[in-house]
Parts: C-alpha cells; structure tokens; sequence
C-alpha cells in the first residue's frame, strides 16, 4: 500500500513547528515501507492551511495537505487537528527534526508521535480520533510496521 507523508519544513531542511503558516513541506511517498519518491511542495501564502482555516472558514475546502494520509510537524493547533480528522488525515506533532530520520523511524515503527492536546483532557494528548496502531499513554509510538499508516477510513 502506498502511504503519503507531509513534513512541515519551512527551511527545507529539517522538521519546523506551525503547521498553520507553513509554506514548504517535504512530501514522502512510501510504498512496501520503502521511500519510493522525495519532492518538496512550496505553497502560496493563500495556499497555507490557516487561510483554509481562518479565512475560508468552509470545513470543506479543499486544501492540498488533506490529500496526504499522515502530517508530521513541530506544532499544530486544535483547528488544525479538528480539520485533518475531518479529512481523514493522521496529524501528529513530533519532537524528531531530521526529516530522514522522522520518516525512517514511521517505517520502522518507532516514532514518537504526540496528538494535539485538547482543552477537554487537561493538555494531555490522545489516540482516540484516528485509526491507528498506537499504545495509549500520554504519547502516541507510531507503529507503522504493523499496518497502522496503511488503512485510513
């Protein structure tokens, strides 16, 4: 199965925070847990997610980040992760900021990825609105080796 992951990279480099006003993102095909394509994807500033969610304000406008099936970034705010759920997409915020070594440790199943936090669970983090293998504590470890990235509904 193939996998498309979007890594927010604002200095094309290594993994930033704001995933609302980011405009460069490394974008990772993966398929049979190998990366079979590597492309960077620079957006318009009316292109960038917080206009789709500020300023469009319509829960369904088509933004290019709701096609990719996971994102990876340094921070993102509960809208952000409200409007990737609704798109059926895994956002998660991570600590890791080498882009190679974030994508190969999603392959191999040890990343360390943090949902949002929401106001309704006192800042700490949950698994519940996704569709991934995750053991549940305060964190999410990705496991990607057992089918967790590869069935999104």
């Amino acid at each position: 199965m193939k996998t498309t992951v979007a890594i927010t990279s604002q200095n094309k480099k290594t993994v930033t925070k704001h995933a609302g006003k980011c405009l460069n993102f490394l974008i990772y095909t993966i398929e049979n847990d190998e990366i079979t394509n590597k492309t960077v994807l620079e957006l318009q500033v009316d292109e960038i997610l917080k206009h789709t969610i500020q300023e469009d304000r319509d829960i369904d406008s088509n933004n290019w980040l709701f096609d990719v099936n996971i994102l990876l970034t340094g921070s993102m705010g509960n809208s952000a992760k409200e409007y990737f759920t609704r798109q059926n997409v895994a956002a998660f915020i991570i600590k890791e900021k080498d882009p190679e070594i974030t994508i190969e440790k999603l392959i191999n199943g040890t990343l360390e990825a943090f949902v949002p936090a929401s106001n309704e669970n006192n800042g700490r983090g949950n698994c519940n609105n996704h569709h991934h293998n995750h053991h549940h504590e305060e964190h999410c470890h990705h496991n990607h080796g057992e089918g967790g990235c590869h069935h999104h509904n």
